[in-house]
């Protein structure tokens, strides 16, 4: 169906970085093991998904001529979960999610590898001013201290999402987001199932609740409306939209739990967010929206 309305991939985007900005809030109340959560996410959001496409079309993928697009997407999908769920229980919310939402930047440094482009100065000056963001929220320069180890792990979360992204956007005009994510979601599953063997959970009740909301409103839909956001815009256009999304997130977990934030992680997040912005806004300019049909 081709679009009406121009602002409804605008606000369809928008809406998934809101929903995905609860992640954080998941991360720290669910009290489980990161791999077993994401284990768990992705097989209900996976199935949830396949039932909608069941019902919808849109199922059918040339597995033989993709199937490596879809197995290392996954694999990179599965640990960048993990690992910044793992980042959360050490840092806390506000520092996994603002060492994650660098993500922009490390796009525009690896997007000239995939498409044959040149680095530019901006780029350089971003990342600077990036890491001169994390310098001041991290509360001491020592690889001993757990919120320092769960910073790397954002970052390097932050790694393993620019590069599935370029991927995606690769394979967006061919398939829909919902079945690029529903395909990632479940072989993601098949990759961390050993987990339940090795972190035997105990669930309760209140625990399911919040890994069906995670699954259903954080997975399933906030990740299927950013693949197919993909579609219609550059991927440096989508980190501008995102910019906000760690705030959206650090409000979730101040008001829900007691997540404390200081002084430096509001001067360093504000920092990140402003570069990130920048560097989106830049990219904005340079390049035209991608425009396509919803699928």
């Amino acid at each position: 169906m081709v679009i009406k309305n121009k602002y409804y991939p605008f606000l369809e985007i928008n809406l998934s970085f809101i929903l995905m900005s609860t992640s954080g809030l998941f991360g720290k109340i669910i009290p489980l093991n990161p791999a077993v959560t994401i284990l768990i996410r992705c097989i209900i959001a996976g199935f949830l998904l396949l039932g909608y496409l069941r019902l919808r079309g849109g199922l059918n993928i040339a597995w033989k001529r993709d199937r490596w697009f879809f197995l290392i997407s996954s694999i990179l999908l599965s640990v960048h979960w993990v690992s910044y769920f793992q980042s959360i229980k050490m840092a806390g919310v506000a520092l996994a999610m603002l060492s994650l939402f660098s993500y922009p930047i490390i796009t525009a440094i690896l997007e000239p590898y995939f498409f044959k482009s040149k680095h530019s100065w901006f780029d350089i000056l971003s990342s600077v001013i990036v890491l001169v963001g994390l310098a001041i929220i991290v509360p001491e320069f020592s690889f001993g201290n757990r919120a320092v180890q769960g910073v790397i792990l954002g970052l390097g979360s932050a790694v393993l999402y620019a590069i599935r992204n370029i991927m995606n956007r690769r394979y967006i005009t061919i398939y829909s987001g919902s079945a690029i994510m529903c395909y990632q979601l479940l072989i993601s599953a098949a990759i961390l199932l050993p987990a339940l063997w090795i972190y035997p959970p105990e669930i309760s009740a209140s625990t399911w609740g919040n890994l069906v909301l995670l699954s259903l409103f954080t997975t399933a839909i906030a990740h299927t409306l950013f693949v197919k956001g993909l579609l219609y815009f550059t991927a440096s256009t989508v980190s501008i939209l995102s910019c906000l999304t760690p705030v959206y997130g650090i409000i979730w977990a101040v008001w829900l739990t007691d997540e404390r934030i200081n002084e430096g992680t509001i001067w360093g997040g504000l920092i990140i967010v402003l570069a990130t912005f920048a560097q989106g806004f830049r990219h904005y300019q340079k390049q035209p929206h991608v425009v396509g049909n919803i699928r």
